[in-house]
């Protein structure tokens, strides 16, 4: 790629992103879209945080564990120190532990939720999972840490970046001998997403379906039923009654034996008056309209220490100079791959795949804030190796090949790990340390 070339993707970046253009069609499409938006954030977070919750119960873990249920940010204004450094929009994490005290305790999260009658039996079930440093001795159950971070928070990364139903599912296989250490099977994971999926829209169930989209529910022996697709592609009739059935209960012919609880056929969630929606879940109905009412801060997010003046010009932009540090790197990382694969594989396409792994090698450990990928982040460097081939195999490519570029990297690897952070935060440190010395 000629310099030219390079001038011309960091203005073209600069145009679409931080230029005052940008910034006021940014703003337009947020509006454009929030419609779509609105019903894609209540069909996708409801279905999955409906599942993460029912998994709490029966591996063990608390809601304020589980991400993306227990991730949420508030906005906050600036600053005009700050706003001179431009800093357009300061987004604060939401401690889930400090205003729900209830999910820190099994004991007060069951109290909180669940009919007086059921929470006795709900609860001698439940072995707390123990965290090192944090749980006293004796106290709970250890688990591997890297499978439980699969648990918690990865295998719905994986759902998000895999999202054909397939293609997820083989994804979660790669996995299959690390989540066994904590009990799971990709098969249980696979199938109870399913059924909440398939109950949201093919029946009306309270706390998870949508008024406008979901179906009136059909019933079949004073049973609701929808067709759910099961981990081995079997289309099967789902029968169940309440929402609470879909998350944690055994239903015959989708759940495995041993990974489901045998429930009355009324709800055991403890209803407010009856018909309102217990704790746990209004919690989440409360996220997700504060999301969806933030939209347009987007346009600030992108935006962000972004000056007025560096608007004007992109060879003044702080930001647009960040990206082609962060675009160098990657041009590196691809130069260097395309110059060692094998004569015999060195077409197009294979090229781009083995850039593309080795890409995934440099980038999955170097997450500043993304939720869902600590799980690389805690393997060790051959246990993130072991996967990564296993990943990558499974793609067609040739395990020699792969193992000659990983062993290669490992002289600039780690080091790029680091500066792909570095670099990453260095505009943001830079204005907020600016903006308190003014």
């Amino acid at each position: 790629m000629g310099y030219s070339d390079e001038i011309l993707k960091k203005i073209k970046y600069f145009e679409k992103t931080l230029s005052k253009d940008a910034v006021y069609s940014t703003y337009l499409r947020s509006l454009d879209v929030s419609p779509i938006f609105a019903q894609y954030a209540w069909l996708q977070l409801t279905a999955f945080d409906l599942t993460e919750l029912g998994m709490g119960l029966l591996y063990n873990i608390l809601p304020v564990d589980f991400q993306p249920y227990a991730i949420d940010f508030t906005y906050v204004t600036p600053t005009p120190s700050e706003t001179l450094q431009g800093i357009w929009a300061k987004f604060e994490t939401v401690d889930f532990a400090k205003l729900y005290t209830w999910m820190t305790d099994f004991r007060e999260y069951v109290i909180e939720n669940f009919k007086e009658e059921f929470q006795k039996e709900v609860l001698l079930g439940i072995v707390p999972k123990a965290i090192y440093g944090v749980t006293p001795y004796g106290r709970g159950v250890y688990d591997p840490v890297v499978a439980r971070e699969f648990l918690r928070a990865t295998f719905w990364k994986l759902r998000l970046l895999r999202t054909p139903d397939i293609s997820w599912l083989k994804t979660l296989d790669e996995i299959t001998e690390l989540i066994r250490m904590v009990g799971v099977t990709d098969e249980h994971v696979f199938n109870r997403l399913m059924m909440i999926f398939s109950a949201q829209l093919g029946a009306f169930v309270l706390g998870l379906s949508i008024l406008g989209r979901s179906r009136l529910t059909e019933v079949k022996d004073g049973w609701g039923v929808v067709p759910t697709k099961t981990a081995k592609g079997e289309i099967h009739e789902l029968r169940f009654k309440t929402l609470d059935h879909l998350q944690f209960g055994f239903i015959l012919g989708v759940t495995p034996l041993g990974y489901g609880l045998l429930l009355p056929k009324q709800s055991i969630y403890k209803l407010p008056e009856g018909k309102r929606n217990p704790t746990v879940i209004k919690v989440l109905v409360n996220k997700i309209k504060g999301i969806i009412n933030r939209l347009t801060y987007v346009t600030w997010a992108y935006s962000n220490y972004n000056k007025p003046e560096e608007m004007l010009n992109p060879h003044k932009s702080e930001r647009t100079t960040q990206y082609h540090e962060l675009l160098t790197q990657r041009h590196f990382v691809e130069r260097w791959v395309a110059n060692r694969i094998p004569p015999e594989e060195a077409n197009p396409i294979k090229i781009r795949q083995y850039q593309n792994a080795i890409l995934q090698a440099v980038a999955w450990r170097a997450k500043a804030h993304k939720w869902g990928y600590e799980a690389w982040r805690y393997m060790s460097e051959e246990e993130f190796k072991e996967w990564w081939l296993t990943h990558w195999k499974r793609q067609g490519l040739n395990e020699t090949t792969l193992k000659a570029l990983y062993e290669g990297a490992q002289i600039w690897l780690k080091r790029l790990r680091e500066e792909k952070l570095e670099v990453g935060s260095k505009v943001k440190q830079s204005r907020l340390r600016l903006a308190l010395s003014t």
